[in-house]
């Protein structure tokens, strides 16, 4: 497991590269693309990491002197960081935390929301958050759900929908579709057409799926034993390409 962990991370960072070539648009701003589950990510010239309870800035303007610039108390058992456009969504066991990254040196806190205890990996845009709640071991909840928010307004997200799964983790956005990965049963693919109302479209099966990283019509899949890509150009007939188990 460890080895694919690596290998999942070195895809990663080759995605997050600080190389403006390798990296890819998210809102009006040049991003790193990374999962769900990433504990750092990359806007503009700034990378942005979370290690428990803190959310540090580092300013990378310079390659190969990167430089500390900030860190700020977020809340407790901090999990995950996902951008969008001028905006940072981070994710606790407990709640949904969002700043804005106008001042990319001195993220300001916008809202939150609290939610069950549970591990939450979370994708956003400028009008809906998906987050996935899952239970068990060390996130200390029995609720598995894929939940649903409307973020229209930064200060005051709403929550719009609960939809129960098996044990949700990693998810990813691609047009109108969204991608859950539903550790035991499948990859869910969801319609969201209706950003507030997503309707089951398709699932895939044979693997156990943790987390998904999405660069145009290729996803990359972990998966508890290796690595697997899939041609998503087609979400009602998503192929896989190729898998790399341990």
């Amino acid at each position: 497991m460890k080895k694919i962990l690596s290998l999942f991370a070195v895809i990663i960072l080759f995605m997050t590269a600080c190389d403006k070539n390798t990296s890819v648009s998210n809102g009006n701003n040049t991003t790193g693309q990374g999962g769900s589950l990433a504990r750092f990510t990359i806007v503009n010239n700034y990378l942005y990491t979370v290690d428990g309870n803190y959310l540090s800035v580092f300013d990378i303007s310079n390659n190969n002197s990167p430089v500390y610039k900030n860190k700020i108390q977020v809340g407790f058992n901090i999990e995950a960081v996902f951008p969008f456009e001028n905006k940072l969504f981070i994710a606790s066991n407990t709640a949904m935390y969002i700043y804005s990254i106008t001042n990319p040196q001195s993220p300001q806190f916008e809202s939150q929301v609290q939610h069950l205890t549970g591990c939450d990996p979370i994708v956003a845009n400028d009008s809906v958050a998906y987050l996935t709640i899952h239970g068990g071991n060390r996130c200390g909840s029995q609720l598995n759900q894929l939940q649903v928010y409307n973020v229209t307004n930064i200060e005051n997200p709403i929550f719009k929908k609960s939809i129960e799964l098996t044990n949700p983790m990693g998810l990813g956005m691609k047009g109108d579709n969204l991608f859950v990965c539903d550790n035991g049963t499948g990859l869910r693919v969801f319609d969201i057409t209706n950003k507030y109302n997503p309707i089951p479209l398709n699932i895939i099966t044979g693997e156990s799926f943790v987390d998904v990283i999405i660069s145009d019509n290729l996803m990359i899949c972990m998966l508890t034993n290796g690595v697997a890509y899939f041609d998503i150009s087609n979400p009602s007939n998503i192929i896989k390409l190729s898998t790399v188990k341990n």
